[in-house]
């Protein structure tokens, strides 16, 4: 496959933040030629603005090269979601193939907010790509949907040396948006209230941009900062050296469409603890790579951080299961999946 016939639309990626972002950085690093467009660079709405004023017009440029073929969009709800509108309304126009690949776990509410709109546009499109079985099925029962493939996001693969782990306490590990969404306040309240079990045999470290200030207030309000400790936001090397110093990877998440934070955790040996929504049961599967609890059931959370924290040799074993379970995300096995995609509409 020619992937010079491909342009890829999404956040910008070389310095990538969250989930969708470090799927195309992925790509960039995979994929030779990579030809994109940056639609949002983070920033107070009229920085937005600009850079989507300048992105439309470097789309249009790019649509007029006859070698493309195929306009692969990355997006989500909200925001994500009209700005990618307009533009696959311009690629129809050029007559393109249009890939549309949604992530984000809000989708389906976003969806039933906007029930004529979502429909129009996502008929437009050549194919829908989803994260997981379970978004296939959403997008062909609830939005009908005719051509919804699963091509599962792409981690990098991991550079793992965990020579520098220290195994007097159990190091966990959360990376993601500091919001409820993510869980990340039901954690805060699971260890406050059982501080007394937890000191000296825990340590979780939270990595992520936010509600910081709550996150703190939280810290505060229990006195767990020798339990706790906020890193910000992580990436590159930093992100690699909390991977590989953590036993264990922690999202207690509310809505998800398949996390790429837990695949790369996987990919770095660490069972899971997690939520049974969105795509995550395909991937984690209770008392076998981790533990699975119901959103918002702080004693499940609390059992299954006790449990992790006072396990051995299973743990281990539970890592190893969660490699493996990884696999079909590393870079050539996705790779192999987009050729054959774009094979198919080209």
């Amino acid at each position: 496959m020619d992937f010079g016939k491909v342009l890829y639309v999404g956040p910008a990626c070389r310095y990538p933040k969250g989930g969708v972002a470090s799927v195309l950085y992925a790509y960039s690093t995979m994929l030779d030629p990579f030809i994109f467009v940056a639609t949002t660079k983070g920033g107070n709405a009229a920085k937005l603005l600009c850079v989507f004023v300048v992105a439309f017009f470097q789309f249009l440029w790019k649509l007029c090269n006859p070698t493309i073929k195929i306009v692969h969009l990355h997006g989500a709800s909200n925001g994500s979601f009209w700005r990618k509108a307009i533009l696959i309304c311009f690629a129809k126009l050029f007559r393109k193939k249009i890939v549309y690949h949604i992530h984000g776990g809000g989708f389906k509410v976003f969806s039933k907010k906007h029930a004529h709109v979502v429909p129009y546009i996502l008929k437009k499109c050549d194919v829908i790509v989803a994260l997981s079985e379970h978004w296939k099925d959403f997008f062909e029962k609830e939005m009908k949907c005719k051509n919804v493939v699963v091509i599962p996001n792409v981690i990098e693969e991991p550079e793992e040396d965990h020579s520098i782990r220290k195994d007097d306490v159990c190091n966990f590990l959360f990376l993601g948006k500091i919001c409820k969404e993510k869980g990340i306040f039901d954690l805060m309240d699971v260890l406050g209230e059982n501080k007394n079990i937890f000191k000296d045999k825990l340590k979780l470290y939270v990595g992520g941009n936010g509600d910081k200030e709550k996150l703190q207030g939280l810290i505060t309000k229990y006195d767990i900062d020798d339990l706790v400790e906020y890193v910000g936001f992580v990436s590159g090397e930093r992100k690699r050296q909390l991977l590989n110093n953590s036993h264990v990877y922690v999202l207690p998440s509310y809505v998800e469409g398949l996390p790429i934070s837990i695949l790369e955790a996987m990919s770095y040996h660490l069972p899971v603890i997690s939520t049974n929504v969105g795509g995550i049961p395909e991937v984690l599967h209770d008392n076998v790579e981790g533990y699975v609890v119901e959103a918002g059931n702080k004693t499940q959370l609390a059992d299954a951080l006790v449990k992790m924290m006072n396990m051995g040799e299973e743990r281990v074993r539970m890592g190893e299961r969660a490699f493996q379970t990884c696999m079909p995300y590393m870079p050539e096995k996705v790779k192999k999946k987009l050729s054959m995609l774009y094979d198919s509409l080209i």
